[in-house]
Protein backbone atom coordinates (compact mmCIF):
# COMPACT_ATOMS: atom_id res chain seq x y z
CA UNK A 1 0.00 0.00 0.00
CA UNK A 2 1.26 3.20 -0.88
CA UNK A 3 2.70 5.12 2.10
CA UNK A 4 1.72 8.92 2.50
CA UNK A 5 -1.29 10.30 2.66
CA UNK A 6 -3.84 8.02 0.30
CA UNK A 7 -6.52 8.62 -0.95
CA UNK A 8 -9.15 6.15 -2.65
CA UNK A 9 -12.58 6.23 -3.41
CA UNK A 10 -14.19 2.26 -3.46
CA UNK A 11 -17.39 2.50 -5.95
CA UNK A 12 -20.42 0.77 -5.28
CA UNK A 13 -22.06 -2.03 -6.60
CA UNK A 14 -24.78 -3.52 -4.40
CA UNK A 15 -28.31 -1.55 -3.84
CA UNK A 16 -28.61 -0.11 0.09
CA UNK A 17 -32.28 1.07 1.22
CA UNK A 18 -32.88 3.18 3.94
CA UNK A 19 -32.32 7.21 4.38
CA UNK A 20 -29.22 7.37 1.71
CA UNK A 21 -28.85 5.34 -1.36
CA UNK A 22 -26.31 3.23 -2.63
CA UNK A 23 -24.95 5.93 -4.67
CA UNK A 24 -24.96 8.82 -1.89
CA UNK A 25 -23.69 7.14 0.94
CA UNK A 26 -19.82 7.92 1.69
CA UNK A 27 -17.96 6.75 3.92
CA UNK A 28 -14.59 9.01 4.78
CA UNK A 29 -12.27 7.13 6.77
CA UNK A 30 -9.57 8.64 8.56
CA UNK A 31 -6.14 7.05 9.56
CA UNK A 32 -3.84 8.02 12.19
CA UNK A 33 -0.78 6.96 10.52
CA UNK A 34 -0.80 3.88 7.03
CA UNK A 35 3.05 3.25 7.90
CA UNK A 36 1.93 0.80 10.14
CA UNK A 37 1.34 -2.19 9.03
CA UNK A 38 -1.57 -3.09 11.32
CA UNK A 39 -3.71 0.33 9.55
CA UNK A 40 -3.05 -0.87 6.33
CA UNK A 41 -4.46 -4.03 7.36
CA UNK A 42 -7.90 -2.47 8.39
CA UNK A 43 -8.05 -0.13 5.70
CA UNK A 44 -7.94 -3.30 3.46
CA UNK A 45 -10.31 -5.13 5.09
CA UNK A 46 -12.80 -2.50 6.39
CA UNK A 47 -12.70 -1.01 2.10
CA UNK A 48 -13.67 -4.33 0.58
CA UNK A 49 -16.45 -5.04 2.89
CA UNK A 50 -17.88 -1.35 2.11
CA UNK A 51 -17.49 -2.22 -1.10
CA UNK A 52 -19.51 -5.28 -0.86
CA UNK A 53 -22.30 -3.09 0.45
CA UNK A 54 -22.44 -0.68 -2.05
CA UNK A 55 -20.63 2.09 -0.32
CA UNK A 56 -18.03 4.48 -1.81
CA UNK A 57 -14.90 4.95 0.64
CA UNK A 58 -12.49 7.73 1.14
CA UNK A 59 -9.53 6.84 3.05
CA UNK A 60 -6.59 9.40 4.27
CA UNK A 61 -3.40 8.95 6.40
CA UNK A 62 -2.51 11.66 8.68
CA UNK A 63 1.04 10.06 8.77
CA UNK A 64 0.92 10.95 12.74
CA UNK A 65 0.39 14.06 12.23
CA UNK A 66 -2.65 16.01 14.53
CA UNK A 67 -3.08 18.74 12.80
CA UNK A 68 -3.06 16.93 9.41
CA UNK A 69 -5.77 14.56 10.85
CA UNK A 70 -7.99 17.41 11.71
CA UNK A 71 -7.44 19.13 8.53
CA UNK A 72 -8.38 16.15 6.38
CA UNK A 73 -11.25 15.14 8.38
CA UNK A 74 -12.75 18.71 7.37
CA UNK A 75 -11.85 18.22 3.91
CA UNK A 76 -13.87 15.36 4.36
CA UNK A 77 -17.02 17.24 6.00
CA UNK A 78 -16.47 19.72 2.94
CA UNK A 79 -16.59 17.11 0.75
CA UNK A 80 -20.31 15.72 2.02
CA UNK A 81 -19.25 12.33 3.42
CA UNK A 82 -22.45 10.51 5.12
CA UNK A 83 -20.22 9.43 8.30
CA UNK A 84 -16.63 9.24 8.84
CA UNK A 85 -14.68 6.14 10.48
CA UNK A 86 -11.71 7.49 12.48
CA UNK A 87 -8.78 6.01 14.07
CA UNK A 88 -7.21 9.10 15.71
CA UNK A 89 -4.14 9.78 16.41
CA UNK A 90 -5.13 11.98 19.44
CA UNK A 91 -8.34 11.38 20.50
CA UNK A 92 -8.17 14.55 22.65
CA UNK A 93 -7.71 16.54 19.82
CA UNK A 94 -10.73 15.82 17.77
CA UNK A 95 -13.53 17.70 19.74
CA UNK A 96 -14.08 20.42 17.74
CA UNK A 97 -13.85 19.02 14.31
CA UNK A 98 -16.40 16.30 15.45
CA UNK A 99 -18.80 19.28 16.21
CA UNK A 100 -18.08 20.58 12.99
CA UNK A 101 -19.41 16.99 11.48
CA UNK A 102 -22.25 16.83 13.43
CA UNK A 103 -23.31 20.47 12.52
CA UNK A 104 -23.78 19.11 8.83
CA UNK A 105 -25.56 16.02 10.10
CA UNK A 106 -22.41 13.49 9.58
CA UNK A 107 -22.37 10.52 12.09
CA UNK A 108 -18.88 9.92 13.65
CA UNK A 109 -17.79 6.07 14.00
CA UNK A 110 -14.84 5.81 16.43
CA UNK A 111 -12.38 2.67 15.23
CA UNK A 112 -10.20 0.96 17.71
CA UNK A 113 -9.61 4.24 19.46
CA UNK A 114 -11.63 6.62 21.77
CA UNK A 115 -12.67 9.51 20.39
CA UNK A 116 -12.81 11.99 23.90
CA UNK A 117 -15.29 14.47 24.87
CA UNK A 118 -17.11 14.53 21.58
CA UNK A 119 -20.79 13.80 20.50
CA UNK A 120 -19.50 10.20 18.67
CA UNK A 121 -22.40 7.89 17.37
CA UNK A 122 -20.26 4.47 17.73
CA UNK A 123 -17.32 3.03 18.75
CA UNK A 124 -16.01 -0.59 18.20
CA UNK A 125 -12.50 -2.02 19.49
CA UNK A 126 -11.10 -4.58 21.08
CA UNK A 127 -11.65 -4.91 25.06
CA UNK A 128 -8.30 -3.09 25.24
CA UNK A 129 -7.76 -3.44 29.10
CA UNK A 130 -8.28 -6.99 28.40
CA UNK A 131 -5.26 -6.88 26.29
CA UNK A 132 -2.86 -5.48 28.84
CA UNK A 133 -4.20 -8.09 31.38
CA UNK A 134 -2.83 -10.73 28.93
CA UNK A 135 0.60 -9.22 28.18
CA UNK A 136 1.29 -8.97 31.59
CA UNK A 137 -0.45 -12.30 32.33
CA UNK A 138 1.59 -14.34 29.34
CA UNK A 139 4.95 -12.74 30.94
CA UNK A 140 4.74 -13.43 34.55
CA UNK A 141 3.82 -16.85 33.97
CA UNK A 142 6.70 -17.51 32.34
CA UNK A 143 9.38 -15.01 35.40
CA UNK A 144 6.90 -13.64 38.26
CA UNK A 145 9.88 -12.05 39.96
CA UNK A 146 12.65 -9.61 38.79
CA UNK A 147 13.48 -6.17 37.06
CA UNK A 148 10.73 -5.29 34.57
CA UNK A 149 10.70 -2.04 32.55
CA UNK A 150 7.50 -0.92 31.26
CA UNK A 151 7.35 0.25 27.77
CA UNK A 152 3.66 2.13 26.98
CA UNK A 153 2.24 3.15 23.58
CA UNK A 154 1.66 6.61 22.60
CA UNK A 155 1.04 9.10 25.02
CA UNK A 156 -1.86 10.67 22.94
CA UNK A 157 -3.54 7.08 22.63
CA UNK A 158 -6.14 6.54 24.92
CA UNK A 159 -6.10 2.71 24.30
CA UNK A 160 -2.42 2.71 25.61
CA UNK A 161 -3.32 3.91 28.89
CA UNK A 162 -6.74 1.28 29.01
CA UNK A 163 -3.54 -1.48 28.14
CA UNK A 164 -1.72 0.11 30.53
CA UNK A 165 -4.16 -0.18 33.45
CA UNK A 166 -4.81 -3.97 32.10
CA UNK A 167 -1.28 -4.59 32.86
CA UNK A 168 -0.83 -3.23 36.11
CA UNK A 169 -3.62 -5.36 37.15
CA UNK A 170 -1.74 -8.28 36.73
CA UNK A 171 1.66 -6.62 37.86
CA UNK A 172 0.49 -4.49 40.22
CA UNK A 173 0.04 -7.34 43.49
CA UNK A 174 3.16 -8.97 42.59
CA UNK A 175 4.66 -5.29 42.90
CA UNK A 176 3.35 -5.02 46.14
CA UNK A 177 4.79 -8.15 47.35
CA UNK A 178 8.19 -7.61 46.59
CA UNK A 179 8.47 -10.12 43.56
CA UNK A 180 8.43 -7.83 41.07
CA UNK A 181 10.45 -4.18 40.74
CA UNK A 182 10.27 -1.72 38.30
CA UNK A 183 13.05 -0.53 36.66
CA UNK A 184 11.83 1.85 34.35
CA UNK A 185 8.77 2.94 32.58
CA UNK A 186 8.29 4.92 29.10
CA UNK A 187 5.96 5.89 26.72
CA UNK A 188 6.46 5.77 23.11
CA UNK A 189 5.58 8.75 20.71
CA UNK A 190 3.53 7.43 18.00
CA UNK A 191 4.07 3.82 18.96
CA UNK A 192 7.21 3.62 16.48
CA UNK A 193 9.79 1.27 16.70
CA UNK A 194 12.89 3.62 16.19
CA UNK A 195 11.09 5.80 19.31
CA UNK A 196 11.48 2.48 21.31
CA UNK A 197 14.60 1.24 20.14
CA UNK A 198 16.33 4.83 21.62
CA UNK A 199 14.30 4.31 24.87
CA UNK A 200 15.57 0.70 25.12
CA UNK A 201 19.31 1.48 25.05
CA UNK A 202 18.86 4.13 27.18
CA UNK A 203 17.02 1.83 29.94
CA UNK A 204 19.58 -0.81 29.45
CA UNK A 205 22.58 1.52 30.09
CA UNK A 206 20.87 2.90 33.06
CA UNK A 207 20.30 -0.51 34.38
CA UNK A 208 23.31 -2.20 33.91
CA UNK A 209 21.60 -4.41 31.09
CA UNK A 210 19.65 -6.31 34.14
CA UNK A 211 16.14 -5.85 32.90
CA UNK A 212 14.55 -9.56 32.82
CA UNK A 213 11.08 -8.48 31.57
CA UNK A 214 9.68 -5.52 28.92
CA UNK A 215 6.32 -5.33 29.26
CA UNK A 216 6.02 -3.91 26.04
CA UNK A 217 2.59 -2.67 24.79
CA UNK A 218 2.56 -3.44 21.27
CA UNK A 219 4.62 -5.34 18.32
CA UNK A 220 6.33 -2.29 16.78
CA UNK A 221 7.61 -0.88 20.43
CA UNK A 222 8.63 -4.46 20.88
CA UNK A 223 10.16 -4.95 17.68
CA UNK A 224 12.70 -1.52 18.49
CA UNK A 225 13.25 -2.85 22.13
CA UNK A 226 14.60 -6.23 20.59
CA UNK A 227 16.80 -4.84 18.37
CA UNK A 228 18.39 -2.62 21.51
CA UNK A 229 18.35 -6.17 23.23
CA UNK A 230 20.02 -8.04 20.50
CA UNK A 231 22.79 -5.44 20.24
CA UNK A 232 23.60 -6.24 23.90
CA UNK A 233 23.16 -10.14 23.85
CA UNK A 234 20.03 -10.05 25.35
CA UNK A 235 17.48 -10.59 23.07
CA UNK A 236 15.75 -14.29 23.87
CA UNK A 237 16.64 -13.89 27.14
CA UNK A 238 14.87 -10.88 28.62
CA UNK A 239 10.81 -11.97 28.16
CA UNK A 240 9.08 -8.84 25.91
CA UNK A 241 5.10 -9.09 25.15
CA UNK A 242 3.41 -7.65 22.20
CA UNK A 243 0.37 -6.46 20.47
CA UNK A 244 -1.12 -6.80 16.98
CA UNK A 245 0.39 -10.16 15.39
CA UNK A 246 2.38 -8.04 12.87
CA UNK A 247 4.37 -10.51 10.80
CA UNK A 248 7.85 -9.59 12.15
CA UNK A 249 6.67 -10.59 15.55
CA UNK A 250 4.83 -13.43 14.99
CA UNK A 251 8.72 -14.56 13.19
CA UNK A 252 10.13 -13.19 16.35
CA UNK A 253 7.79 -15.67 18.61
CA UNK A 254 8.54 -18.34 16.73
CA UNK A 255 12.30 -17.71 16.80
CA UNK A 256 12.26 -16.73 20.32
CA UNK A 257 13.28 -13.32 20.73
CA UNK A 258 9.87 -12.24 21.94
CA UNK A 259 7.25 -13.83 24.39
CA UNK A 260 3.50 -13.31 23.34
CA UNK A 261 1.62 -10.62 21.66
CA UNK A 262 -1.85 -9.65 21.24
CA UNK A 263 -4.18 -10.87 18.39
CA UNK A 264 -6.95 -8.66 17.92
CA UNK A 265 -8.20 -10.36 14.17
CA UNK A 266 -8.84 -7.41 12.22
CA UNK A 267 -10.87 -9.21 9.77
CA UNK A 268 -13.69 -8.96 12.43
CA UNK A 269 -12.78 -5.40 13.06
CA UNK A 270 -12.74 -3.76 10.19
CA UNK A 271 -15.84 -6.14 8.88
CA UNK A 272 -18.05 -4.98 11.68
CA UNK A 273 -17.52 -1.68 11.68
CA UNK A 274 -18.02 -1.00 7.73
CA UNK A 275 -21.46 -3.16 8.52
CA UNK A 276 -22.27 -0.96 11.26
CA UNK A 277 -21.19 2.43 9.31
CA UNK A 278 -23.50 1.68 6.49
CA UNK A 279 -26.60 0.87 9.38
CA UNK A 280 -25.56 4.09 10.88
CA UNK A 281 -25.61 5.79 7.49
CA UNK A 282 -28.80 4.16 6.80
CA UNK A 283 -30.45 5.60 10.34
CA UNK A 284 -30.42 2.10 11.83
CA UNK A 285 -28.99 0.98 15.05
CA UNK A 286 -25.71 -0.55 14.96
CA UNK A 287 -24.64 -3.90 16.87
CA UNK A 288 -23.64 -2.87 20.21
CA UNK A 289 -22.38 -5.03 23.39
CA UNK A 290 -21.60 -2.20 25.86
CA UNK A 291 -21.66 1.40 26.54
CA UNK A 292 -18.42 3.57 27.08
CA UNK A 293 -18.47 6.74 28.77
CA UNK A 294 -15.85 9.53 26.33
CA UNK A 295 -16.52 12.52 28.79
CA UNK A 296 -19.05 13.94 26.75
CA UNK A 297 -21.80 11.02 26.60
CA UNK A 298 -22.04 7.64 27.44
CA UNK A 299 -20.82 5.96 23.45
CA UNK A 300 -22.65 2.95 22.11
CA UNK A 301 -20.20 0.13 21.73
CA UNK A 302 -18.94 -2.75 20.20
CA UNK A 303 -16.04 -4.40 21.82
CA UNK A 304 -14.56 -7.82 20.84
CA UNK A 305 -12.60 -10.39 21.87
CA UNK A 306 -8.43 -10.76 21.80
CA UNK A 307 -6.38 -13.86 21.86
CA UNK A 308 -3.06 -14.54 23.32
CA UNK A 309 -0.50 -16.06 20.90
CA UNK A 310 3.15 -17.76 21.77
CA UNK A 311 5.51 -19.75 19.99
CA UNK A 312 2.74 -22.79 20.82
CA UNK A 313 -0.12 -22.02 19.00
CA UNK A 314 1.08 -20.04 15.88
CA UNK A 315 -0.35 -22.12 14.14
CA UNK A 316 -4.22 -23.08 15.88
CA UNK A 317 -4.20 -19.22 15.50
CA UNK A 318 -2.97 -16.56 13.18
CA UNK A 319 -1.99 -18.70 10.36
CA UNK A 320 -5.39 -20.74 10.97
CA UNK A 321 -7.14 -17.45 10.28
CA UNK A 322 -5.19 -16.87 7.23
CA UNK A 323 -3.78 -13.71 9.30
CA UNK A 324 -0.51 -14.32 8.38
CA UNK A 325 1.09 -16.88 6.02
CA UNK A 326 2.94 -20.12 6.85
CA UNK A 327 5.56 -19.51 4.96
CA UNK A 328 5.74 -16.14 5.30
CA UNK A 329 6.42 -17.22 9.35
CA UNK A 330 8.64 -19.90 8.73
CA UNK A 331 10.04 -19.14 5.47
CA UNK A 332 8.84 -22.52 3.50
Amino acid sequence: MKLGTLLFTVCASLALTGAVSAADLTIGMSIDDLRLERWQKDASIFTKKAEELGAKVMVQSANGNEQAQISQIETMINQGVNILVIIPYNGDALSNVIKEAKAEGIKVVAYDRMINNADIDFYISFDNTRVGEMQAQGLVDVKAEGNFFLMGGAPTDNNAKLVRNGQMKVLQPLIDSGKIKIVGDQWVDSWLAENALKIMETALTANDNKIDVVVASNDSTAGGAVQALNAQGLAGKTLISGQDADLAAIKRIVEGTQTMTVYKPIDKLANNAAENAVKLAKGEAPETNATLANGAKDVPSLLLDPIIVTKANVDETVIKDGFQKKEDVYGK
